[in-house]
């Protein structure tokens, strides 16, 4: 009984190390790509003002 019972945990255990890992791996893929997003801004704004012709 108490094998089956420490295989259980043992599962739970696996799973939530998992699920944490996911979560840390998404969030910094989440502020690497807003931190491209933030930085690159300007350059593309410039980008896009010397095609349209207006500047502002």
């Amino acid at each position: 009984m108490f094998e089956t019972l420490r295989m259980v945990f043992a599962g739970i255990g696996a799973s939530a190390i998992i699920c944490a890992l996911l979560f840390v791996t998404i969030l910094i893929g989440i502020l690497v790509n807003a931190m491209i997003v933030l930085m690159a801004g300007p350059i593309v704004d410039r980008f896009v003002s010397d095609e349209t012709g207006t500047a502002s």
